[in-house]
């Protein structure tokens, strides 16, 4: 099997990354992403791309049998509210469009808590109408998952996560596993998940929220 990931350089994508390049049924892991994840392996294919907007252009490419969405932001990152959609809205749902044209046999995505097109959250609202454009396009299986405050060894400063993760982090562990998964979600149990459910590839929609990671 060819497994498809982008964004394989951010905190989730990278652990998945190696989850991938390390699976005896996986033949071959097309990484696409802005820079190259640096890891030596014969099975190892990097795209790299500077514009995440030139993506359906690169549609022959990056055939093939599962695809793992890791592209996320911030707006801080970002550096606006237009830049945030570009990333967590259009490239996510051209990677989904890329996977329908292929005729995947599964997609896998990371979304976020609370994701709702209804939201008066913009980060929550954007992350809604993506789920629901991705669904749209009526994927032969499709994972989203939900998670909460994701934790683990970032490349990246993210000042906001940062003090989350100082104040959510104490208090979770004085909870119930179930609480617990409510408010953090290990980045490596995540991209396990992912694996799973992307070999598993169970078809239709499937929503998997925080507690249950």
């Amino acid at each position: 099997m060819i497994a498809t990931i982008i964004g394989s350089t951010g905190l989730t994508g990278s652990l998945l990354l190696r989850l991938l390049l390390a699976d005896p049924a996986i033949t071959q892991v097309i990484s696409i992403s802005r820079r190259s994840p640096n890891l030596a392996s014969t099975k190892l294919s990097e795209i790299l791309i500077d514009d995440l907007a030139a993506l359906p252009s690169l549609e022959p490419d990056i055939q093939g049998d599962m695809y793992f969405c890791c592209l996320g932001t911030t707006i801080r990152a970002a550096g606006s509210k237009e830049n945030f959609r570009k990333v967590d809205h259009a490239a996510i749902v051209d990677f989904a469009t890329i996977a329908k044209a292929h005729n995947a046999r599964s997609l896998t995505l990371v979304s976020a808590a609370g994701a709702s097109a209804q939201s008066r959250v913009f980060y929550s609202q954007i992350k809604g109408r993506t789920e629901d454009e991705v669904r749209a396009l009526g994927l032969r299986s499709l994972t989203i998952f939900r998670p909460a405050l994701l934790t683990g060894p970032r490349h990246e400063f993210r000042f906001g996560e940062l003090i989350a993760t100082a104040t959510l982090a104490p208090l979770s562990k004085l909870l119930p596993a179930a609480s617990r998964k409510r408010l953090i979600t290990p980045a490596d149990a995540l991209a396990r998940r992912m694996l799973s459910e992307g070999k598993m590839a169970a078809g239709g929609v499937r929503v998997i929220a925080a507690k249950d990671i």
